[in-house]
């Protein structure tokens, strides 16, 4: 993970702030590390903290849900404390706060309480500025924007952007802010040696002689699965052995996704995994053919650099933020919208 550029207006500077005394360490706060729920920002985390701590830095999490601590290896050397934990406390005793996520009360309280302590803090959004997740609840967001998050992000000392247009997403809302552009990073080794396809077709007897697509990542609206199905609608009669290997936590987009490929009379070419992580994840990365996240809106995706780890033909829309592929020659994208 490289810190690739930093953003900072014409305004006026912002002056460090001092430690809280005998403060010690970095804290990352988040909503919780729960892969089925939170998804590639999960591994976006444990993947930053990981680094931190393999230079030297004492680094700890601190959530205000319960973890998942089965679905994933915590690194060693990192400290995770869950709804247990006094989050304003850990937040007093820090010498740095970064936040990730908005709308949430982790940052609507660590950001409250990092002022009043005097403590740095940064937030990364992880693509929750993003004009589409902006125009989901747009009402409340606005009213929260105003009254809680606006303040919160323009109090921070750094602004954490995934993406170049995050930037502008965040400046958007705190026009003067500083704000560091870091993408994500994905650690290669445990994609040098995945696992034989034959493993999953054993399972799965039917993905023998297809060409797999993957879908990997939380079945919500935002990721597009619209898209894909209309896609195979249209190269369905062309591409006979064409066939999606569906895998991620429903979390509202399952439905509608099959029912559109039953319309079409494609129902049995879909094949669903469920949510996969670990080994069960590498299944299906070493299963795929190619690789697919026809998203409306993402911070920066996990998923894709893990296809890309994998060695996957890629598939992207431009709202996934990652023009470099396309530059390269790894992949497509499109800029299609959601029509209305």
């Amino acid at each position: 993970m490289t810190i690739t550029e930093t953003a900072t207006p014409a305004a006026r500077p912002r002056s460090p702030r001092p430690a809280s005394r005998g403060a010690s360490g970095w804290l990352h706060l988040c909503n919780g590390l729960d892969p089925r729920r939170d998804g590639g920002m999960v591994p976006s985390i444990l993947g930053m903290t990981g680094a931190l701590v393999g230079r030297g830095t004492r680094v700890e999490i601190v959530t205000p849900t319960p973890s998942r601590t089965d679905a994933f290896t915590l690194p060693e050397g990192l400290t995770l404390r869950g709804p247990e934990a006094d989050l304003v406390s850990a937040v007093k005793g820090a010498e740095v706060v970064h936040m990730h996520g908005l709308w949430q009360g982790h940052t609507r309280r660590g950001a409250s309480a990092a002022r009043r302590a005097g403590v740095p803090y940064l937030i990364a959004a992880h693509g929750m500025a993003e004009p589409w997740a902006l125009r989901h609840k747009a009402l409340k967001k606005k009213v929260y924007t105003a009254l809680v998050e606006g303040p919160n992000l323009r109090g921070a000392s750094c602004l954490h952007a995934l993406s170049r247009p995050e930037v502008g997403h965040l400046r958007a809302i705190a026009p003067d802010a500083t704000v560091c552009f870091v993408p994500n990073g994905v650690d290669l080794a445990p994609f040098d040696r995945l696992s034989p396809r034959s493993e999953l077709e054993a399972e799965h007897p039917e993905l023998q002689g297809k060409f797999l697509l993957l879908f990997l990542g939380r079945l919500h609206a935002k990721k597009g699965l619209d898209l894909l199905a209309g896609a195979m609608g249209v190269l369905s009669k062309s591409r006979p052995d064409l066939h999606v290997l569906l895998a991620g936590h429903d979390d509202g987009a399952l439905g509608p996704f099959l029912g559109r490929m039953r319309e079409q009379g494609l129902a049995d070419r879909v094949t669903r995994l469920g949510h996969v992580s670990g080994e069960s994840a590498r299944r299906a990365w070493g299963a795929a053919d190619a690789f697919a996240l026809p998203s409306y809106s993402e911070g920066f995706s996990m998923a894709i650099l893990e296809a890309l780890a994998s060695r996957l033909p890629t598939l992207i829309t431009t709202a996934c933020h990652f023009p470099e592929l396309a530059g390269a020659g790894g992949g497509s994208s499109s800029s299609r919208t959601r029509p209305g």
